[in-house]
């Protein structure tokens, strides 16, 4: 008798909240598959300096900002992500408008001059979202409010996920990729790496995957549907 086909395994290595939402997300589009949850960052918040002056916008590309931005005097909030911004709403946050990247924030907001922002982000960002809008016109001040601490795995975290001979491991940001591929240095699986940029494939150093794609478009959403699809 021929032996069952098992799913390849999903193995997401989001911080440990966006980790477990994604699953849920993922198992809604593909019920029955398995996952691996294995951090290699880990969340740390940092104390928050209030700007210099006042602001009327804050601007939040990550969940992990919420917390502080409910200290900005119910400013309303902009985001990045659709996931971010029902977040945002759920804590009592005033979402004035959602982009799904910082790109399309900074084109979004470019030119609305006379208001001032403040941009909340993590220790390791891209994309210099408020230099970017102060040259656009709209002054933007920023604070680093969490820290991303890279994170190994334990022994039985690294256990379990070399005895896989096959995962599919989306990346979703360069600096995970780095982090991920020293964790995986002598895995000998076939690995289908999911990247949601350029950026995230060109960080990849880890072993050699069988297939590696990069989303059209780097937002939530479409990550979803391409995670999904490598699964059914």
């Amino acid at each position: 008798m021929p032996r069952p086909i098992l799913p390849v395994p999903l193995l997401i290595t989001r911080p440990l909240d966006d980790a477990e939402r994604l699953a849920e997300e993922v198992r809604g589009l593909v019920p029955g598959i398995s996952v691996i949850l294995a951090p290699v960052l880990e969340i740390r918040p940092l104390p928050f300096e209030p700007p210099s002056e006042p602001v009327d916008l804050v601007l939040i590309s990550s969940q992990h900002a919420i917390t502080t931005a409910l200290s900005c005097e119910n400013l309303p909030v902009v985001c990045v992500g659709a996931a971010t911004a029902r977040k945002a709403a759920a804590a009592g946050l005033t979402v004035q408008a959602t982009y799904p990247t910082a790109d399309d924030l900074v084109h979004g907001l470019t030119g609305r001059k006379g208001l001032r922002a403040l941009h909340l982000h993590g220790r390791h960002t891209r994309g210099h979202v408020a230099e970017r809008l102060t040259l656009a016109g709209l002054e933007t001040q920023e604070r680093m409010v969490y820290d991303q601490i890279a994170r190994r795995w334990t022994a039985d975290e690294q256990r379990r996920i070399f005895a896989e001979p096959q995962l599919v491991v989306p990346l979703y940001s360069p600096r995970s990729a780095q982090i991920l591929s020293e964790n995986l240095v002598g895995y000998a699986g076939e690995l289908t790496l999911v990247a949601i940029s350029e950026a995230c494939r060109e960080a990849w150093s880890g072993p050699v995957p069988k297939t590696i794609c990069v989303a059209d478009h780097p937002d939530g959403e479409t990550m979803k549907r391409v995670i999904a699809s490598k699964l059914s």
